[in-house]
């Protein structure tokens, strides 16, 4: 009989203690949630200024769910997910801010291509990385150079010293090839759907 009362009271305590962890885990998510989000826009917006400096303005563009499904299937690892344009202060279009998730070494890597209108990379600006410290964690410093006026078509990755056309190779960051091939791989994705669905204005 004490052997039961003891567990309905051990029970009723396990009960309690759940019960108050998850109202304070409902408050600090409560609390955390919208400066969270704030902080995400303010990398989001900053990404996007990046790639395109002299814009005014992102508008929001429909995803093309059918051509983002297709991207994923001919890009391994990569979705679109989510697509702006960008335009100059008289409202004038400039091109397209293309926000991509590529699958990296240790996780997904999120980042920014923007493509102007004359099919042209203007850069791409990463927004969450979490590679290998001192390999694929040098992204930020040698992939995302190499990416600024490239014409916008396929690139490849090519290892260190193997560099034969620098408009439509880039170099690997050295031991992190994965890295480099992911970051590659989703700016390809971006440019395929700049193709198919942005390519001379909506």
């Amino acid at each position: 009989m004490n052997d039961t009362k003891s567990m309905i009271k051990n029970a009723l305590i396990l009960f309690a203690i759940t019960l108050v962890a998850g109202v304070l885990l409902g408050l600090v998510y409560q609390v955390t949630k919208d400066p969270i989000a704030y902080q995400e826009k303010l990398a989001q917006d900053k990404a996007n200024q990046s790639v395109f400096a002299a814009a005014a303005t992102f508008d929001d563009v429909a995803l093309d769910d059918a051509a983002a499904a297709q991207i994923a299937s001919e890009f391994a690892g990569v979705t679109i997910e989510s697509v702006k344009e960008a335009k100059d202060s008289s409202g004038n279009g400039l091109g397209y801010v293309i926000q991509v998730k590529s699958k990296g070494y240790g996780d997904f890597i999120t980042y920014t291509v923007g493509i102007t209108n004359e099919s042209s990379i203007n850069g791409i600006s990463i927004i969450k990385i979490a590679e290998t410290p001192g390999l694929g964690m040098n992204a930020e410093k040698v992939l995302v150079p190499q990416f600024v006026d490239k014409a916008a078509s396929a690139l490849t990755v090519a290892k260190n010293g193997q560099v034969t056309d620098a408009n439509s190779q880039i170099e690997a960051i050295s031991g992190a090839t994965i890295t480099s091939r992911a970051v590659t791989n989703g700016v390809n994705g971006a440019v395929s759907y700049f193709e198919k669905v942005l390519k001379g204005g909506q």
